[in-house]
Order: structure tokens, then C-alpha cells, then sequence
């Protein structure tokens, strides 16, 4: 069997695979004669993101295992076809890994490649974008009253994946590439432009999801157009017994390196959707650098101390500073993103019934048991303001997301935004001890 076939992946037999598409007939079957159209956006959401994490995981995993292994290689004593070698123990037993500089003289039988992992966290995460995204782009993807068409929003945020990895394709063809220093703050620079750019069109959570959505589409591409093709045709090489040039070699495990700085920043953005207060804020651009500044920098002091593990942090081998780099981003993060107090000062007491107005006029439509905004199949988060009661048993929640912050309410279509006096009502009648009817 030609050793260029052999991957982890198994294709499911035909019977299986009718089996599946039968139930997912079924699934819009059931969909279509119910009207439970809401319903199954909410549960392919779920779905389609529990894939997206499950195979983000295995990719981002397997990366930092192979950079791990590649920093932590003893290089001395080995045979001369050797790059290193390592002595490991895991799960009850020892593992001994040898690094060949090109390929052995004998390719093996079997030869496993890490590929699938990478494409199938990128279709997912795509699928992911048309779900919550680009099904109703108004709804999250754009600002309130934004006068661009729904089709050019979809098409503009399309476009900026492809065009991410041509940007950084470009980049990597000169010698930048090569003076890892300034490619990072070139492409840093790139990333804090794209940011902005797309906030002039997006909303800031749309804005966020993109940019991570332009950086796994790198991470894919450098897998599909660079990784994979080179290790073909390193094993082509070894099939021929040809010498491969070991520059080439370095130059392909330089690209496969990028993808692991970039692992941290992804993953801040898969999770940013929890915590609009980074994505809400005025200069969300200047955030995101912030945070993705720590991320790399945290990747960085792990890969060099994985690398100079018999140095010790006094001797200076693990670089700490890059730790202290790493918690002032944060900290910058925390002062600009902190609450600020509402302006207009509130004495008199505030009665609930016209509390209860803001929120009837403002959040019932989607925290609700049967919400009415089209799109809701059920209250986010499970936050319901259905009775008093409920109001008032969230009023420190109302707090942190509609006074702290302007989270919430969503600004949608035909409902006017809570002005900055409401939201100073609001808080004022927790600070007065949100009493109810």
C-alpha cells in the first residue's frame, strides 16, 4: 500500500453512512412539519460546536506535543542520521522517541499523519460562522442599524478569511520569515489594522470571532498548502532514496511553529463570545492585541523552557520576563475594559414597576420562556424575566451586563438602545436594594 495513503482517518462504510443521512432526513423532517426551525438552529449550534472543540482540541493538542518534542530532544550522543532522541513516561509506561534529520533509510509500513484534525476543526469553525453568524447576519454579525445589506456583510466577512492567509503567504515569501522578531510585529500590526478595519463594519463580537476565524484559516492553510505537501514529498524522497536538502526541512517546521504561537490567541477568541466586556468596549481592537500580546507571550515562555529545561529560571533559560510581559497585557486589558459609573447621578428612590417597563421594553423578547425575537428558541443563558420575581432574583446580573458594561440589552431592529440615564436607573435600584412590587 503506497505509505502517502495512511492516515488516521477511516471512511465509514457505505451502509453507516446512509444510515446517518437517513436520520438527518429525519432530523429535517421533523424540523419542517413542526416549525421547529429555532429549535434545531440552537441544537446544530450545539453540535456543530462541540465537534469544533473536540477536534480543535486533538489539532491544538497534537501541536504542542510535536513543539514539546522538538524542544525537549537530547541532541548529544545520538547516531549520525538522528536529530535527537527523547525518554518519556506517560500512563504507566516509557516511551523511547527518535527524531530522523530527513527520513530513516527503511521507511516504516505504517506512517501516521496528523492532518484531519486540522481540516475538520476548520470546516466546523466555518460551519460555526454560518450558523450564528451569516444565517442571520443582523442579528449578531452586524451593529444595530448598520446600513450595510446582509449579503455584502456575509460576502466582506467571507472574503477576510482567504484573504488572511494571502497576507501572511505574501509575508512568509520574504526574508521576514527569517527574522522571527520583526515578521511577529509586522504581523501583529497586520492583525490590530484587520481588527480595526472590520469594526468599522462588524460588531465587536463579530469583529473578534473573524479575526480568529482569519487566524485558524492560516493555521489550516499552512497545513494544507505547506505542511502536508513537504512531508509528501519528504517520504517521496525517502521512497527514491534521494537526500532531501535539511534547510528544506527547517523551513517547514519554521511554518508548522508559526501555527503554534498562534494556538493561544485562537483559543482566546473561541471563548471571547463569554465576556462581551472585552468585545464591547470602544477600542476592542486595542483589547484583542492586548490579550493575543499575552498569549504569545505565554506560548513563547513555554516553548523556551521546554527548550532549556536543564537551565534553571535564576540562569535566566526560561526567559520569566516574558510571564511579566504577559500580566501587564492583562492588566492594560483590566484598567481599560473596567466599569465606569453612569454619569447621572440618581437620589430619589427608583420603583420597580418602571424597572419593569426597561425590561419588558428592552429584554423580554429573548429572556423569556417562550422568546419572541426570531432566532430564540429558548432564554439565553437560561436568564428568564418572565415575573417579578425573576427580575428581581437577577438584579445583580442586570448590574454587571446593562450598567457595568452595555452588554446588554442587544440593540435590535425597531427597539430604541437603553440611554445612559436608563442604565443609571437600573443601577440605582440595585444599589437601593432592588426591591420588587
Amino acid at each position: 500500500m503506497d505509505i502517502l495513503n495512511q492516515d488516521r482517518l477511516r471512511l465509514i462504510k457505505w451502509p453507516w453512512l446512509l444510515a446517518l443521512l437517513a436520520l438527518l432526513g429525519l432530523g429535517l423532517a421533523l424540523t419542517l412539519v413542526h416549525g421547529w426551525q429555532a429549535h434545531a438552529r440552537e441544537w446544530l449550534n450545539l453540535v456543530v460546536r462541540w465537534l469544533h472543540i473536540i477536534y480543535g482540541i486533538a489539532w491544538i493538542g497534537a501541536s504542542f506535543y510535536f513543539i514539546f518534542l522538538e524542544n525537549a530532544l537530547e541532541r548529544h550522543g545520538v547516531r549520525a542520521e538522528l536529530s535527537g532522541n527523547l525518554w518519556a513516561i506517560h500512563g504507566g509506561g516509557i516511551y523511547y522517541l527518535e527524531k530522523y534529520k530527513t527520513a530513516p533509510a527503511q521507511l516504516p509500513k505504517h506512517l501516521h499523519w496528523f492532518k484531519w484534525d486540522a481540516y475538520l476543526t476548520w470546516v466546523t469553525g466555518f460551519l460555526l460562522l454560518v450558523i450564528v453568524y451569516y444565517a442571520d447576519p443582523r442579528a449578531i454579525l452586524l451593529p444595530p442599524n448598520s446600513p450595510l445589506p446582509s449579503w455584502a456583510a456575509v460576502a466582506i466577512a467571507v472574503a477576510s478569511l482567504p484573504a488572511a492567509w494571502l497576507v501572511y503567504a505574501a509575508l512568509s515569501s520574504t526574508q521576514l520569515l527569517y527574522r522571527p522578531a520583526l515578521f511577529l510585529l509586522v504581523g501583529g500590526a497586520l492583525v490590530a489594522l484587520a481588527a480595526y478595519l472590520l469594526g468599522q463594519v462588524f460588531s465587536g463580537r463579530g469583529v473578534f470571532m473573524h479575526i480568529g476565524a482569519m487566524l485558524g484559516t492560516i493555521m489550516a492553510a499552512n497545513v494544507f498548502f505547506v505542511i502536508i505537501p513537504s512531508q509528501k514529498k519528504l517520504v517521496r524522497a525517502a521512497q527514491k532514496g534521494e537526500a532531501l536538502d535539511p534547510g528544506f526541512v527547517a523551513w517547514v517546521q519554521l511554518r508548522s511553529r508559526h501555527n503554534n504561537y498562534l494556538t493561544l490567541p485562537v483559543l482566546f477568541t473561541m471563548i471571547a463570545h463569554h465576556f462581551p466586556f472585552t468585545y464591547t468596549h470602544g477600542a476592542n481592537w486595542l483589547i484583542l492585541i492586548l490579550l493575543f500580546v499575552a498569549g504569545v507571550a505565554v506560548r513563547h515562555f513555554i516553548n523556551v523552557t521546554e527548550k532549556e529545561h536543564k537551565r534553571t529560571l535564576v540562569e535566566g533559560g526560561a526567559m520569566p520576563y516574558l510571564l511579566v510581559g504577559a500580566a501587564a497585557s492583562v492588566l492594560v486589558a483590566f484598567y481599560l475594559t473596567a466599569p465606569r459609573t453612569p454619569t447621572a447621578q440618581v437620589d430619589a428612590p427608583v420603583p420597580f414597576a418602571e424597572v419593569e417597563a426597561m425590561v419588558r421594553q428592552h429584554c423580554h423578547m429573548c429572556h423569556a420562556a417562550r422568546p419572541t425575537q426570531p432566532g430564540f428558541a429558548s432564554a439565553p443563558a437560561g436568564v428568564m424575566f418572565d415575573t417579578p420575581e425573576q427580575i428581581v432574583a437577577q438584579a445583580d446580573k442586570i448590574k454587571r451586563t446593562a450598567v457595568d458594561t452595555t452588554y446588554m440589552p442587544l440593540l435590535l431592529p425597531g427597539v430604541p438602545p437603553l440611554t445612559q440615564e436608563q442604565r443609571a436607573r437600573l443601577g440605582a435600584w440595585v444599589a437601593q436594594g432592588a426591591r420588587g412590587p
